[in-house]
């Protein structure tokens, strides 16, 4: 690893995999702020207003990655990163921490591990530390640039199953004949629109464990495990993804699980940089490029 400045930032992580880097800021977070794969531009959201900013009682969408627990809730979800982070070598990789959340007793952490090939292993790390048990998820946002496609496996399951096996969730506010939202056999594609006011989320058991985003030649991919038996929350979604005028999210979630005092949930993600990905318009695009 080696210590860059980058939009603002002071006393960065720069780390490598092959040709796919990323940049975690240590003054704020923890946050991975920049993606970049070769010498493409940056993959990550980084909101210009928020670029270098510390301090402040308010949470900040700075952009970029960061650690949530789910189900999503107001406050307890939007507990402020706007301090300076701990950082350390460890045997799973370099740990980031902003140590325990003050508003809500909860500990997060994630470890970075460069595996070769373009790709890195991030440590995902919850843990209970109030006298008391606790429901909850770890939810792993990634905040992509605008212009791009998320790219969504469809569960496929038993199809000659009697009783339903794929479950799509949808917020309130999207409207299912949002054009940004292509339905297919086995992909699901959605797009981000620069100037699309209102807002598109979607959700879904992922069986396959992975999704992606594109953009610009380059796409970002995120791997993990899917529990078939285990409850997820909103409505069994263990991906979920989110579009608005600037942006767009990949998500990935554990399961719920309750937790006593002292517990704690890892949850991991394997990301692969890759480029030389091509236009993304239909679900036989997204078939050439990401294979189910």
């Amino acid at each position: 690893m080696k210590k860059i400045s980058f939009m603002g930032w002071k006393n960065c992580v720069e780390l490598q995999s092959g040709k796919f880097r990323i940049v975690v800021t240590t003054e704020v977070g923890p946050r991975i702020i920049g993606a970049f794969v070769g010498k493409g531009e940056n993959m990550m959201c980084v909101v210009p207003a928020m670029a270098g900013k510390t301090g402040g009682k308010e949470w900040k969408i700075y952009g970029g990655h960061r650690l949530w627990h789910a189900p999503e809730a107001k406050p307890r979800s939007y507990a402020p990163d706007n301090t300076a982070i701990d950082v350390k070598e460890t045997k799973d990789g370099i740990l980031f921490t902003g140590g325990v959340e003050k508003s809500t007793g909860i500990y997060k952490s994630f470890a970075v591990k460069p595996l070769g090939c373009n790709k890195f292993r991030i440590r995902h790390t919850i843990r209970n530390e109030n006298p008391w048990e606790i429901d909850i998820a770890a939810w792993a946002l990634t905040v992509m640039d605008a212009g791009g496609v998320a790219v969504i496996p469809v569960p496929q399951g038993d199809m000659n199953a009697l009783l339903p096996n794929r479950y799509l969730t949808v917020w309130p506010y999207t409207n299912m004949a949002d054009g940004r939202l292509t339905f297919g056999e086995k992909y699901i594609l959605l797009r981000q629109q620069k100037g699309h006011k209102w807002p598109c989320k979607i959700g879904l058991n992922c069986e396959g464990g992975w999704m992606a985003y594109a953009n610009k030649g380059c796409a970002l991919i995120k791997r993990f495990t899917h529990l078939t038996d285990a409850e997820y929350p909103d409505n069994g979604c263990s991906i979920e993804s989110y579009t608005c005028e600037f942006m767009l999210e990949v998500e990935t979630l554990s399961p719920l699980y309750t937790l006593a005092p002292g517990q704690e949930i890892v949850h991991d993600e394997e990301w692969e940089g890759r480029d030389g990905i091509g236009a993304l318009d239909t679900e036989k695009d997204a078939a050439k490029y990401f294979k189910i």
